[in-house]
């Protein structure tokens, strides 16, 4: 019984949560204004995020597009999910953030430098597996062993309890669990 009146006595509230996460905020903006908005990693970012999309879009076999952004879309919002949690739990961080509103917050890493190779990877080697198993190996190692340590290294990305070698089966699980998903759907579309 008393463990109900402790709850009670010392829970918080959801207005407490709300003027926690308003001061959180503002000192997230007022951070990003003094720390980030218009620095060279700023731009880095804004680059990354306007230049992956074109180059995808110019790149992209367009007999395939609907499949190749099909898997795109899988490894996104799964990689997207677990940057969110990560980023959340303190797991790392990104001392630069393309603005205080986005989350995750290293949306044109995810996007630039993860999916859409994914997504070129899946265009090229998709159609066998033996070799999609490789060559997303071989990215996986490049983005794990390779992007990350250059974007700590640039101050973008900064690293508090996670790894590098962590990332390295994560990439390429995620990448053979799509693979599989996206195989799976077109033969329930083959079948009559």
């Amino acid at each position: 019984m008393s463990s109900i009146f402790d709850f009670l006595l010392y829970s918080v509230t959801l207005d407490q949560v709300i003027q926690t996460e308003k001061e959180f905020y503002g000192t997230l903006r007022e951070y990003w204004r003094e720390h980030n908005y218009l620095t060279f990693n700023w731009w880095l970012l804004v680059v990354l995020s306007i230049l992956s999309p074109i180059v995808w879009w110019k790149t992209i076999d367009r007999k395939r597009i609907t499949e190749i952004t099909a898997f795109g879309l899988f490894y996104g919002i799964t990689a997207i999910i677990l940057d969110s949690i990560g980023s959340s739990a303190l797991v790392w961080v990104y001392p630069v953030r393309l603005t205080p509103y986005l989350y995750p917050q290293y949306y044109p890493y995810d996007v630039g430098v993860v999916i859409v190779p994914f997504m070129y990877v899946y265009q090229r080697w998709g159609h066998h597996f033996k070799p999609f198993l490789l060559s997303t190996g071989i990215l996986s190692a490049f983005l794990a062993f390779v992007a990350e340590p250059f974007m700590e290294w640039v101050h973008i990305y900064k690293e508090l309890t996670w790894k590098h070698i962590y990332s390295f089966p994560i990439y390429w699980l995620i990448g053979l669990i799509c693979w599989i998903i996206l195989k799976r759907f077109k033969k329930l579309e083959s079948q009559p």
